[in-house]
């Protein structure tokens, strides 16, 4: 017969919760207890019991959060977390989805003050960029409700992990698309936002490349939208009167189909004999009005980070970890860039 958590305790001189603690890599456990039971548990061969667990979490439910902000990439994140909930379905597990404006910091933060006090087994954040956001989700990490981070990352520690596209080489990546369809040589307005922090991931690693790898390139402007229809129009359109030697531009964020419709009043703004030509624009992900601005040679080229895929695995990463007691191998879990442009898309 196996030993048992209750004679780690004993062995290790201390609470069967501090073990349970150390078994599931929470904090509040000095580093020599920490060791001393890892030591013990290897010792043994201690393994809990993941069919017992499981078996106890059909008999009484548990409710799950699911907090997004409403940014572009949002129902297809969804769209990969409703695969997984099915899947989990005999487990009496309820997932409540919180719908949060898209650069509304204080919503998100008070949501999850909000979940912190409530009977919540854990939850799934797309983070908006504000310290207000990360001090909410320490708190509840520090009231032990396991945290999964995706699509864009944040700077706290002790969450089970993130799930999100690898934003350091998408930059780098969209920056060599760049080049390929302007022949080396362009002046590039960039569109970014700062409600999350991938999306100055991206800008700065395609900067930092810009400025190492492509002396050719000139970014003439920087414009930060507010990641709403009016505001991306606005700010493309106020871009390219300012600086009409622009013949590229770098989207880090949603929004695209504004964008894309502002470039397009610009240049009929202009007798067809004085036209500008058709920048070459990059952005990110694949939904049917990129695709079709794809085909219509509006868009040269999108990166695609997989968002159904980040929300199956970030959902199946918590209900494993509730459900079976499975801690996540890595602290990060990146999703490669996959390149799409008019022959593929």
């Amino acid at each position: 017969m196996g030993v048992t958590l209750q004679q780690i305790a004993e062995m290790a001189d201390t609470t069967k919760s501090t073990v349970d603690k150390v078994i599931h890599n929470r904090p509040g456990v000095s580093e020599k207890k920490r060791a001393q039971i890892r030591q013990l548990l290897k010792e043994h061969g201690y393994e809990a019991n993941p069919l017992a667990k499981a078996l106890n979490y059909q008999k009484r439910k548990m409710k799950i959060a699911v907090v997004l902000p409403g940014v572009t990439a949002t129902p297809w994140i969804r769209s990969g977390m409703e695969v997984v909930r099915q899947d989990f379905q005999s487990f009496n597990i309820q997932t409540e989805f919180y719908d949060i404006g898209p650069s509304d910091a204080e919503g998100q933060a008070a949501c999850l003050r909000r979940l912190s006090g409530e009977n919540v087994a854990g939850a799934i954040i797309m983070p908006i960029r504000a310290e207000i956001v990360a001090d909410a989700v320490r708190e509840l990490i520090s009231r032990k409700i396991p945290v999964v981070i995706v699509n864009s990352e944040l700077p706290v520690d002790g969450s089970l992990c993130y799930v999100g596209q690898n934003m350091q080489q998408s930059g780098i990546v969209a920056a060599r698309m760049m080049d390929l369809f302007t022949d080396g040589r362009a002046d590039i307005g960039v569109i970014s936002c700062h409600n999350m922090i991938g999306h100055e991931q991206r800008e700065q690693s395609f900067k930092n490349c810009v400025s190492t790898d492509y002396p050719s390139f000139r970014v003439t402007d920087t414009k930060y939208i507010l990641e709403t229809p009016e505001d991306a129009y606005a700010e493309t359109m106020e871009l390219l009167r300012q600086n009409p030697e622009t013949n590229a531009l770098f989207i880090t964020c949603g929004c695209v189909e504004d964008i894309c419709r502002a470039v397009r009043d610009y240049r009929q703004s202009f007798p067809e004999n004085n036209r500008p030509a058709q920048p070459a624009v990059v952005c990110y992900e694949k939904y049917d009005e990129i695709r079709d601005l794809l085909r219509s040679g509006e868009i040269a080229c999108t990166l695609t980070g997989s968002l159904s895929k980040q929300g199956r695995f970030s959902m199946r990463v918590l209900f494993e970890y509730l459900v079976y007691d499975r801690i996540p191998d890595q602290k990060a879990f990146y999703f490669s860039n996959k390149i799409m442009i008019r022959e593929n898309c």
